[in-house]
């Protein structure tokens, strides 16, 4: 699961196994481990609720959508993303933004995308 953070929002880009995992396991989480021992964990949880929620605690952060969102998200190939927002308490909004991860125009040597959605603007 790719992440990536830009002010008030949160967007996370998951490969085929992992929307496999949100919609059947109802959880998907990545980490990253820092020198010194530290670990940062994200997670994107679907929940028996109508609203998103988010939350940061003890190095986890956990994006939290509905489970039919989720769910429909995942059964439908054409869907290419689920959305949520929160307010926030001193003003503005929390965008949430969960994504299939589709593989590059053009390929890169470094990254295995075996695992990604096609990319449906790829000609080769």
């Amino acid at each position: 699961m790719k992440l990536r953070l830009l002010d008030d929002s949160i967007r996370l880009r998951l490969s085929r196994d992992e929307v496999i995992a949100a919609h059947e396991q109802g959880i998907v989480e990545g980490q990253i481990r820092f020198p010194g021992g530290s670990v940062f964990t994200f997670a994107l949880e679907a929940l028996n609720s109508s609203d998103a929620s988010a939350s940061y605690t003890s190095d986890r952060m956990v994006v939290r959508l509905p489970v039919a969102k989720i769910s429909a998200w995942a059964k439908d190939d054409t869907a290419v993303s689920v959305h949520g927002e929160l307010e926030l308490p001193l003003g503005g909004r929390l965008k949430l933004l969960v994504e299939k991860d589709f593989q590059c125009v053009s390929p890169r040597g470094d990254e295995d995308q075996s695992n990604l959605f096609e990319n449906p603007q790829r000609t080769c």
